[in-house]
């Protein structure tokens, strides 16, 4: 069973904050420059696992916190999010299994 904590981490979510996610941390490793390792795989399959049909990830959770970038840019949970989509595209561009198809 997944616990509160694991939960929300699988939830990629957007402005992110400071709230903290598995996109969110595997995309820190990829701009930090960390190579890939086995002990990711099971981050990036969840990555992977989340891709939609139409090849764009969803929102997963809306934080209304105080941020700079407009939020109406990201308002529908579950709806496809270019940001999310962006950020797993280049952790799997860096880390990932399959091939991105666009």
């Amino acid at each position: 069973m997944i616990g509160p904590v694991a939960l929300s981490a699988s939830r990629f979510s957007f402005p992110i904050t400071w709230h903290y996610d598995v996109l969110r941390g595997l995309d820190y490793l990829r701009s930090a420059g960390v190579a890939p390792d086995e002990r990711i795989a099971e981050a990036v399959q969840l990555v992977e696992k989340r891709r939609h049909q139409n090849g764009r990830w969803p929102l997963g959770a809306v934080y209304r916190d105080v941020v700079a970038i407009p939020s109406e840019m990201e308002t529908g949970v579950g709806t496809a999010s270019r940001w999310n989509t962006l950020r797993a595209l280049r952790v799997l561009d860096r880390y990932g299994t399959q091939a991105p198809t666009y």
